[in-house]
């Protein structure tokens, strides 16, 4: 499948992205008489990336299929994500841990100018992100990583969780490893330049496999037990090990073992439930023309995600759109409910404890403010 047409758009389209706005409640240009929108703007993550590319296929197939205007924002920074939809320069975005983050105000948006927002779930594709390497490293297993050079990506924290739970997944400290600052779309090149030892990256996104094909590359088996997983998971807790396929560095198995989480599409939760829902829809019912796209768009199978809500609400359309489908249940309602309660509570806490402290002890108070009148819902429970 081309997919010119959206790289253009994502060249092209709303490339400066602006620090001041409000998030709309439905798209600007209007929707056709399906309820889909005329023209829509998501974010994502950057060019080269397999998240990139399976949702540039999916945008692809609603341009020639829906008559719909895709324009795609590409960023490398949970905040590069997250800003547009909330200035209302685009409608939708697609985060990782980043909607959590920002939905119960954590990290970056612990500031004044952000605070918790009241997000919402709208697709939930899970995608595998896992540890690869170049044999000539010498790195076998996730405790060879210990003094060699490892990914630090401070700039997104989802990223950097993940890297730290590795790590304890491992047995290891942060100090057992050499810690390189970049960005998370920057780990492939400067691997391949020799500046990593290690990249924590798609097991299928493009810029690895175009690697892959000129160097010796395999991805790193997570061969532990439960132990190990709950240590990784006490770090990021939306992330399970679960077997992965990909086209590249497997030598000689069928299948590996690897973090997983969902990669979600999010809005905010007065946005349009109508279009929410069509969008939805288009989702589900055009996904034979798109499942074998690139090699992680059969991840977008509606049957096969997870419908229960882990650490977001999902949203009023989404919700009506499962209802419809069977795949809403009084277990689904009820985490739901709880996380939409939460998130009320943290929004009603949040200007009393902005006003009471000073800027620079902000973190700290919020994350006290939090555990003691709206802690972490657990996922699973």
């Amino acid at each position: 499948m081309a997919l010119s047409a959206v790289a253009a758009l994502a060249l092209t389209g709303c490339t400066q992205v602006m620090s001041t706005g409000t998030p709309v409640e439905s798209t600007p240009a209007g929707t056709h008489e399906n309820g889909l929108p005329i023209t829509s703007v998501w974010t994502s993550y950057p060019v080269g990336t397999s998240n990139y590319a399976e949702q540039a296929a999916v945008a692809e197939v609603l341009i020639s299929d829906y008559d719909m205007q895709v324009r795609m924002v590409g960023s490398s920074t949970a905040m590069g994500r997250v800003t547009p939809l909330r200035t209302g320069q685009a409608q939708f975005a697609r985060l990782s841990d980043e909607a959590f983050y920002a939905f119960e105000g954590k990290y970056e948006f612990v500031a004044p100018e952000w605070g918790p927002q009241d997000l919402r779930n709208v697709w939930l594709p899970p995608t595998t992100v896992t540890v690869g390497t170049l044999t000539s490293t010498g790195i076998e297993t996730l405790e060879d990583l210990e003094g060699k050079r490892v990914p630090w990506m401070t700039a997104s924290p989802s990223a950097q969780e993940k890297i730290l739970g590795i790590l304890d997944y491992a047995g290891l400290e942060p100090d057992d490893v050499q810690q390189v600052p970049v960005e998370y779309a920057d780990q492939p090149e400067l691997m391949d330049n020799g500046g990593l030892d290690m990249v924590f990256f798609g097991a299928e996104s493009p810029a690895i496999v175009e690697i892959a094909s000129q160097k010796d590359f395999r991805w790193i088996d997570f061969d532990g037990d439960e132990e190990d997983e709950a240590r990784l998971q006490a770090m990021a807790p939306t992330v399970s090990i679960n077997e992965f396929e990909s086209t590249i560095g497997m030598e000689d198995e069928d299948v590996k073992r690897g973090p997983t989480y969902p990669i979600q599409i999010v809005t905010y939760a007065d946005f349009d439930a109508d279009e929410v829902y069509a969008l939805v829809k288009a989702f589900h019912e055009s996904f034979p023309r798109y499942e074998n796209a690139t090699a992680t768009t059969k991840d977008w199978k509606f049957e096969d995600i997870n419908w229960m809500p882990q650490v977001l609400p999902h949203h009023e359309g989404l919700i009506r759109y499962l209802e419809e489908h069977d795949m809403w249940t009084e277990e689904h309602e009820e985490r739901n409910q709880t996380l939409i309660e939460r998130g009320e509570k943290l929004r009603e806490g949040w200007p009393e404890v902005l006003e009471t402290t000073p800027e620079n002890e902000l973190e700290e108070t919020w994350e006290e403010w939090k555990n003691e009148n709206a802690p972490h819902v657990p996922v699973g429970n």
